[in-house]
Order: C-alpha cells, then structure tokens, then sequence
C-alpha cells in the first residue's frame, strides 16, 4: 500500500508542475511583454490558473496538507522584498518545496528560505527575495509533500513601481 502512495505522490506532483508551466505558456501567448507604463502586468487574471489549491483526493489524514499561505494575488515594489509563506501538516512532518513558473527555486544571492517546525507535525516555510525585480514576476508554487499525500498552493506575484 506504501508504493501506491508514493507514486500517487510522484504522479500528482508531476500533474501540478504541468499544469504550472501550461499556465507559463498561456501567460506567454499573446498581451505585452516588458511590463511597460505603471502597474501594468504582464500577468492577466485570467491566464492564471483557476486553482490556488489543488489536492488529491486525501485518502488518508496523514497526506501532506497546506493548511495556511499568503495570499493569492501578491503585489511586490520594484527594489523591496517579495515575501511569500506557507504552513503544511502531515503526518509524518511534510517537507516544502517552492517553485516559480513550474522549476523548483534554488538559492541565490537575492533568495532566501527560512524553515521553521512546529507542533503537532507543522512545518512553516517563508520564501523571501530582497530586492525584488520585474523578473521575479510571476507564479509560485508552495508544495507540501510527504509520503501519504501532496498539495500545492498557487500565488501570482505582479510588481509595482
């Protein structure tokens, strides 16, 4: 029962991140490029997907679940710090990932995660980018995930002068 699980996991994973990066080349098509004129966005509404939470069908109570985030819609300054966060439980203690346009997000000298367990199988993660610019425009990801289960949450992240 255990390696059914797991490859629900992996297979739901994988559905998520298409989906993202199906979202990326919709988003792509068509609208202006290069954000010019103030408060414009390259990100229209309805190019992002219609889920900030996707969830399998939690068979098991233990499944990785996104219990609070940021909210969806996020609105950044140019040159300031972009701060996104979000709490999963699970049992065990999900880990947490974070993804921009469906890539995993790896560290650089403007990115930072912070981690932080908590009670009760809580995991609590912060992604943080200071100073913030027009490429970090875009949408993220939070994914929980452990053994029994995942789930995602989705923010669209616009820039502001």
């Amino acid at each position: 029962m255990r390696g059914s699980g797991a490859l629900a996991s992996t297979v739901f994973v994988a559905v998520v991140l298409s989906l993202l990066i199906f979202v990326d080349q919709a988003a792509g098509r068509g609208g202006r490029r290069g954000g010019k004129g103030k408060g414009k966005s390259n990100l229209h509404f309805s190019q992002v997907a219609e889920f900030s939470l996707i969830q399998m069908q939690l068979t098991d109570n233990r499944s990785a679940q996104i219990i609070t985030g940021s909210h969806f819609s996020q609105t950044f300054r140019l040159g300031y710090k972009q701060v996104l966060i979000c709490k999963a439980k699970g049992d065990p203690r999900p880990t947490i990932k974070w993804y921009k346009e469906g890539a995993e997000i790896h560290l650089r000298p403007n990115i930072h995660f912070y981690e932080k367990p908590l009670p009760d199988n809580v995991m609590w993660s912060k992604l943080e980018i200071d100073p913030a610019t027009m490429g970090d425009q875009g949408i993220y990801a939070c994914v929980a995930n452990n053994k029994w289960g995942v789930m995602a949450k989705n923010f669209k992240a616009d820039y502001t002068y």
